[in-house]
């Protein structure tokens, strides 16, 4: 303990051994090197050693300038002709800095009235005479912007970070413009104006590097357009930007999966449920992949997850219902899919698998409430025509005109045409396929 008190005191002394001059050079350093609180703590300390050292004050004045506060910087600068009241220097820069207010208030007025251009001259005449204070360029980027001449207005602000790096309003403009481009591209999008919304998304990017959510969307649009590989590239980006971002973790591993690289695609997924253990999307995901590998244990395992996280999630039961349908266990698959149709009474496919169930039961009444509400969603889709053929034909016992109806409707549906002509032969020459 006392080793530490005689350390603090030792520091305390070589400070108070340091000349005003020496902390007043060392802190215009710190400004020069745009370091303007370790400048301000250096001014701060000068005047703890001397009180009445006025070069000290204007340092702070120098420091308040840059900070964009021109009343601390005129304050100030009153601190230092009181201590030196003899100085002409200070009390010239006084004056000029009377008239950089003169010009701003000018600037601003005409801002105000909506004069752009009177307002654009004073804050440059502003930034000509005073070419370290930050708020003349960003008022001048201001006017830029005003006008939606928004990649102009951010060349002013990056020069007024320039000028200040930590400038609040001028991050936050550069931010407002990034996200402009960005919404710009979100309605070309929603359009379909895929091209158009690429432009916007990477105007954002080059305003902000850092704007993860810019590189999500271009990965979505890439990957619609077809080059997964580049998708994938954007993705990573994101990801790289923003290592919580689950979303883009999902993106990705559907992009490594329509890749055929299950193994990736099974990581990038377990990441996103690792970061939001609630996203049933990504689960469902999973589960698709395992159902495809026929590991329908594992795929059990996360399809189950899915519906824990939402109980309403459709595409969860839906999926249960294709693994247990595959497993040939019809039951659970019934149960599955009616809970899908249930939850989601537009879904085409899981009335068409609900069918085929129920058809493999021998619940032909099931099977045509299932396969006729496929048709009434996706009338051009064969499968349900078949299942409906199927259910009407009932094994023999049903209506043969209604089942030779349904398999002439399916086989309209070139991928159902063979199985469709198959089964109606059958109908229609039930002789030839007796044992």
């Amino acid at each position: 303990m006392l080793k530490r008190i005689l350390i603090i005191l030792l520091l305390a002394s070589i400070t108070l051994a340091q000349s005003p001059v020496d902390l007043y050079n060392s802190a215009i350093a710190s400004i020069e090197a745009g370091e303007f609180t370790e400048a301000e703590n250096g001014f701060n300390e000068a005047l703890k050693v001397d009180p009445t050292f006025a070069p000290a004050y204007a340092g702070l004045s120098k420091v308040a300038i840059r900070n964009g506060d021109l009343k601390k910087a005129g304050d100030l600068l009153k601190e230092a002709i009181s201590a030196d009241e003899e100085n002409k220097e200070l009390r010239a820069e006084f004056d000029r800095l009377s008239e950089l207010n003169t010009l701003m208030s000018k600037g601003n007025k005409s801002m105000n009235n909506g004069e752009a251009d009177n307002a654009f001259e004073s804050f440059r005449i502003a930034h000509e005479k005073f070419p370290n204070y930050p708020e003349s360029v960003l008022n001048m980027g201001l006017v830029h912007f005003r006008k939606k001449e928004y990649l102009i207005a951010v060349d002013y602000f990056r020069e007024t970070l320039a000028l200040n790096s930590e400038h609040k309003t001028a991050l936050a403009a550069i931010s407002n413009v990034a996200k402009n481009y960005f919404n710009t591209g979100n309605q070309s999008y929603k359009r379909g104006d895929l091209e158009g919304a690429l432009s916007s998304y990477r105007k954002v990017l080059d305003i902000d590097g850092t704007f993860y959510q810019s590189y999500y969307q271009i990965g979505v649009i890439l990957s619609k357009m077809g080059d997964k590989d580049a998708a994938v590239v954007s993705y990573e980006k994101a990801l790289g930007i923003n290592p919580q971002f689950y979303k883009g973790y999902f993106a990705l591993g559907l992009a490594k999966k329509s890749m055929g690289d299950t193994d990736e695609a099974i990581s990038a997924l377990e990441s996103a449920v690792d970061i939001y253990p609630g996203y049933d999307k990504a689960y469902g995901a999973m589960g698709d992949i395992y159902i495809d590998a026929k590991n329908f244990k594992k795929g059990k395992q996360v399809l189950n997850m899915a519906i824990t996280v939402n109980p309403n999630y459709a595409k969860g039961y839906a999926s249960l219902g294709i693994l247990s349908s595959e497993e040939q266990n019809w039951e659970k698959a019934i149960g599955h899919l009616t809970m899908a149709t249930t939850l989601d009474g537009r879904d085409a496919m899981s009335f068409f698998r609900l069918a085929g169930a129920y058809n493999a039961t021998g619940d032909c009444d099931g099977a045509k409430d299932a396969a006729r509400n496929c048709t009434a969603i996706k009338s051009r889709f064969g499968g349900g025509w078949f299942e409906l053929g199927i259910a009407e034909w009932c094994g023999g016992r049903g209506n043969k005109t209604g089942a030779i109806n349904a398999f002439e409707k399916a086989r309209n549906d070139r991928a159902w045409r063979k199985m469709a002509e198959y089964e109606m032969d059958k109908v229609k020459n039930p002789q030839k396929y007796e044992k």
